[in-house]
């Protein structure tokens, strides 16, 4: 859904037979660290410094491929008893079931999801991952917001990146990331702020009332998309963001798993490092509409890690049904392998679900999302 300030109107629909609301707007960015993938990987070589014995490739899945790690990262349990790298040291080779990922220390053992380092220069080979949709491992902090008003200083370090559905940033500078992004196929050659480390798609292109793009025009103009975020030195591509759509003669489909199918086989070689979803729905669809059940596909069947960025409850919940469902859904958010982030839908189309006051400050339902257990150190 995009939020009523931007030039098109909102399209607030659900396709019943399906639970799913469309929600969507305008862009920013997710979580800070060189959160990566790494399982079970030995220690990497350092330039200025000996890597640590013992250091072997980790060996359990396909390498991680995002995030940058930080320099003074340790190597994973399977790396030796010396395994500490050395500052500027190279993250080590790739697990021998796929390539090296980027970023991301290495894994524990049994192939334990790796972090990106926090201080010093990036790593570039990440030990091969263990369980992360797509052979990537999860960020240890996944929580972001979607709003147009930027979160305040009190929102971190619990919350770690946000986004308005834009190019830039609004409000100061308070340790939260914001993540860019490509609205619709008339922004693909404009600007990216400068350090952003990921970039998302379209924004409900299916919606004729979002950005209104059928799968083929949206895969047509995705190459420009991908050209631009490389000249910037953006590494990580979300797709489009996908719900459910109806009626179907205001949507170019309805059905958000054929519009990727359909897009990702027009866009064949092309750089989609993500999967971006939107819901509004209660709990047990929720998690369906992610994983797969009688009547929904899942979103797992993608094999790339999900991006949860629109979500919660629809216009009619109140703030007692958003709290509820919040502490339902976070959980299970926060633990779900193959949920990469999330991000909380804050915006005027559903002002009980809004968790920032008009100062940057949180409201009561935005404390709650603050103080809900999450992975973050």
């Amino acid at each position: 859904m995009r939020p009523p300030r931007l030039v098109r109107p909102v399209l607030f629909v659900c396709l019943s037979a399906l639970v799913g609301c469309g929600d969507g707007g305008p862009g920013s960015s997710p979580g800070t660290g060189g959160e990566a993938a790494g399982g079970n990987g030995g220690a990497g070589s350092g330039s200025g410094g000996n890597a640590g014995a013992g250091g072997g490739a980790g060996t359990s899945g396909a390498a991680g491929s995002v995030g940058s790690a930080g320099t003074g990262g340790d190597a994973g349990a399977g790396g030796g008893t010396a395994g500490a790298a050395a500052t500027g040291g190279r993250g080590g080779a790739g697990g021998s079931a796929g390539g090296a990922g980027r970023g991301g220390t290495g894994g524990g053992a049994a192939g334990a999801a790796g972090r990106g380092g926090t201080g010093g220069a990036a790593g570039t080979g990440g030990t091969g991952g263990a369980t992360g949709a797509g052979g990537g491992a999860n960020p240890t902090c996944k929580r972001g917001i979607a709003a147009n008003t930027a979160p305040g200083a009190a929102f971190y370090p619990a919350v770690r990146w946000w986004y308005n559905w834009g190019l830039s940033r609004s409000g100061g500078n308070t340790g939260i990331e914001f993540v860019p992004m490509f609205w619709d196929e008339r922004d693909v050659t404009k600007s990216v702020v400068a350090g952003a480390r990921y970039l998302l798609g379209f924004n409900e292109p299916n919606f004729k009332a979002q950005s209104n793009l059928t799968a083929l025009a949206a895969a047509t103009a995705w190459p420009t998309l991908t050209a631009n975020a490389g000249r910037a030195g953006v590494p990580i591509v979300v797709g489009p963001g996908m719900n459910f759509c109806g009626p179907a003669a205001s949507c170019n489909g309805t059905d958000p798993y054929l519009y990727v199918k359909d897009f990702l086989a027009a866009c064949d070689g092309c750089q989609v490092d993500h999967i971006a979803v939107h819901w509004y729905d209660n709990f047990p669809s929720l998690r369906a509409y992610i994983e797969s059940n009688a009547s929904l596909e899942g979103w797992v069947q993608f094999g790339k890690p999900i991006c949860l960025t629109e979500f919660s409850l629809g216009g009619s919940a109140t703030v007692a049904q958003q709290e509820a469902f919040m502490r339902e859904a976070i959980p299970y958010l926060e633990s779900q392998p193959n949920v990469f982030r999330y991000s909380w839908f804050s915006a005027d189309p559903i002002p009980n679900a809004r968790l920032i006051n008009s100062d940057g400050t949180p409201t009561a339902l935005g404390q709650v999302y603050i103080s809900l257990t999450s992975n973050c150190p």
